[in-house]
């Protein structure tokens, strides 16, 4: 007897991803770079200061050469241009706001749209993989009751994977965006503006294909 079984898992994401770039212009591709570099080094030490660690970023691309976005007329000031995008990696949803707070009020020519993530799926993945195997076993013997047939051991099981390298299926789910509410609260006869943020979930899947053996009937 071959049956089929899945496993799924619905779990709240607990990590964030952004990630911004900076220009930096100048007469000169050795300015550019300091211009653009100076800009990012700043705006690092902002976000540091709210609890990220340099272990929080990374340079995801750089180039640097002429500009072709609109030179100074008359002027060398903007001749060669630098651009630097830094990804940030946020693992504590609670520092999420104040991170695009001052990313939202740093110099910085784009922001991306916020994804979400798990920072540590092993665990997940194999819950999934146990309740795959417990819903084929579960399947084999409400067939074998049905059939009047009396199951031995399994002969066989395959987990069933979706991709070249071997990782569980996650369905997919939409990973870039940001629920951002805007409004105003009263508070002591005043109002105060207030930004809500919410991260998402995350759905975790797992299947495994067995070959039971058909040993007698009933």
């Amino acid at each position: 007897m071959i049956v089929y079984g899945t496993g799924s898992l619905d779990v709240p994401t607990n990590r964030a991803n952004i990630s911004f770039t900076v220009k930096g212009f100048a007469s000169s591709i050795q300015a550019a770079v300091d211009t653009a570099r100076r800009k990012v080094n700043d705006i690092l030490a902002r976000l540091i200061t709210i609890g990220l660690q340099d272990k929080n970023f990374y340079t995801s691309s750089f180039n640097s050469g002429d500009n072709f976005e609109g030179k100074a007329f008359l002027s060398s000031r903007r001749d060669f241009r630098t651009q630097i995008d830094v990804y940030v990696t946020v693992d504590s949803l609670a520092l999420l706001e104040g991170v695009v707070t001052i990313l939202a009020n740093s110099p910085v020519d784009k922001l991306s749209n916020i994804s979400f993530s798990l920072r540590s799926d092993s665990s997940v993945k194999l819950e999934a993989r146990r309740l795959a195997v417990a819903n084929a076993q579960e399947k084999a013997a409400l067939m074998a009751r049905q059939l009047g047939v009396i199951l031995g051991k399994a002969l066989n099981v395959e987990e069933l994977l979706s991709y070249s390298d071997g990782d569980f299926y996650f369905p997919p789910r939409d990973r870039g965006v940001l629920k951002l509410e805007m409004g105003t609260i009263s508070e002591s006869g005043g109002s105060q503006q207030y930004t809500a943020f919410y991260g998402q979930r995350s759905s975790v899947r797992a299947g495994v294909r067995i070959v039971f053996e058909i040993v007698g009937s009933k």
